[in-house]
């Protein structure tokens, strides 16, 4: 086996790491995101259950949790961004560049929606909901003569 071709199994073995250690990140990505939206929906069903001006506190819990959610997105996507920039750049020296390629055919394809900005929408309408509940549970104890 000649050098340039040991250089390219390296080269080969190096791209199939970055490959396996990107797909592991979207996993552990896809697990934190099934963690958080768990969390969320515990606390809109505590909120359904007592329904009472205490929850004000429970719902800005849950706003909090959706900003640390929206925080641990924002990390997973510069973390996937440097690997994949990693990848494309081990690319370069392969004799096909599969995910240069695929990467261009989706910014070229105007239905494309990058799945970080779907991903952000879920606490975002979290957020939104706990707000909107925090709103009517107050206007409830008010116009209840209650104080909040």
């Amino acid at each position: 086996m000649d050098n340039n071709e040991s250089k390219n199994k390296l080269l080969l073995a190096q791209w199939q790491t970055c490959v396996e250690m990107a797909n592991s990140i979207s996993q552990r990505r896809d697990t934190m995101n099934n963690i958080f939206v768990t969390l969320n929906l515990a606390i809109m069903a505590a909120v359904s259950i007592v329904w009472d001006i205490k929850l004000i506190l429970i719902l800005v819990a849950g706003i909090v949790v959706c900003v640390l959610w929206l925080l641990f997105i924002r990390n997973y996507e510069q973390l996937n961004s440097a690997k994949f920039d990693v990848i494309n750049g081990i690319e370069k020296n392969l004799p096909a560049q599969p995910f240069c390629e695929e990467w261009e055919k989706l910014k070229s394809n105007k239905k494309y929606m990058d799945g970080t900005k779907l991903e952000k929408c879920l606490p975002i309408m979290f957020i939104a909901l706990y707000i909107v509940t925090a709103i009517i549970i107050v206007v409830i104890k008010l116009n209840a003569g209650g104080t909040p």
